[in-house]
């Protein structure tokens, strides 16, 4: 049980290194099955030991036979077999949920991404109302601020910030939102807002089908997509996009986050991801974290067809 709980706690303090966290697990569950069969073998030459003191010493010997439940033989021997039992059982259940959280085995969209922003909803959508549009996507502000209405797809809307300045604006526009939560804080602090929500998300995007948009914006959002997935993801953006559309980006430059599924992003691996899918992309610079993160930058890039 020592065991247990120090590999336990290695996997508590390597949050950033999912592999060594399932290779942890792994070592629990398979240390504590040995040592399960380990008792079956020990208890064994304990109860042959016993016989052999009973044949040679019988005035000596001393039986305990037990009268009742917790006093009769093997009892010690079942209650921490079955304690490795449930400790092996717990490591592997973790073990799947780290491999599933990773993207390594099942579907590896966001689902802890989402799970995060369902319980900090209110306490985000604070701090994401309190900055204006202009000030989050200077870019956007002056391309479309004053010009004719386009069509626009804002894939993770969030609290709705953005998307309801882009429809007051003139420009009609789809909220792609996994959260509940954030839906709902949309419709309360946005309530006159002409906007589309849709519960969505990356990288299939299923439930956008014929339309194509002048737009897609995916702000603060591309970091929560597992590496595996970003190309289907860009690849799929694409169908999406009209003939002279643009993709507009903003990445996280910083620290992982495994607890938000918050993946490492470059600018070259995004380039090098819509190459082959004839996308070119233009950088607009490094900001601060607008948030006062000393530790975040963010980079706005725009992807578009030549």
């Amino acid at each position: 049980m020592t065991l247990t709980g120090g590999l336990w706690f290695g996997v508590s303090k390597s949050e950033t290194v999912p592999l060594f966290q399932v290779c942890l697990l792994a070592l629990a569950a398979i240390a504590n099955l040995g040592l399960l069969a380990v008792l079956f073998r020990l208890r064994y030459v304990m109860q042959r030991h016993l016989e052999w003191l009973e044949t040679f010493n019988a005035d000596g010997f001393v039986d305990a036979p037990g009268r009742g439940f917790l006093t009769r033989p093997f009892m010690v021997r079942s209650i921490f077999q079955m304690l490795l039992f449930l400790a092996a059982a717990t490591s592997c259940v973790l073990m799947i949920g780290t491999m599933i959280g990773t993207g390594w085995i099942g579907d590896a969209s966001s689902s802890r991404a989402v799970a995060f922003y369902e319980r900090q909803a209110k306490d985000l959508a604070e701090n994401y109302e309190l900055i204006p549009f202009e000030h989050a996507h200077p870019l956007l502000f002056n391309e479309l601020g004053g010009k004719p209405p386009m069509s626009i797809l804002d894939v993770g809307a969030g609290t709705g910030r953005d998307v309801n300045w882009m429809a007051i604006n003139g420009h009609s526009v789809i909220a792609v939102e996994p959260t509940a939560s954030f839906r709902v804080l949309a419709t309360h602090l946005h309530p006159n807002s002409p906007v589309q929500w849709v519960d969505d998300r990356l990288p299939k995007l299923e439930k956008m089908t014929v339309q194509r948009f002048d737009w897609i914006v995916l702000s603060a959002m591309w970091m929560h997509v597992h590496p595996k997935d970003r190309p289907a993801a860009l690849t799929r953006l694409k169908t999406l996009l009209a003939p002279v559309g643009k993709i507009y980006i903003t990445l996280r430059l910083g620290p992982p986050e495994p607890i938000r599924e918050i993946y490492p992003v470059t600018v070259e691996e995004l380039r090098n991801i819509g190459r082959p899918l004839g996308l070119e992309l233009q950088e607009f610079g490094e900001r601060e974290d607008l948030l006062g993160r000393s530790e975040i930058k963010w980079q706005t890039v725009v992807l578009s067809q030549p």
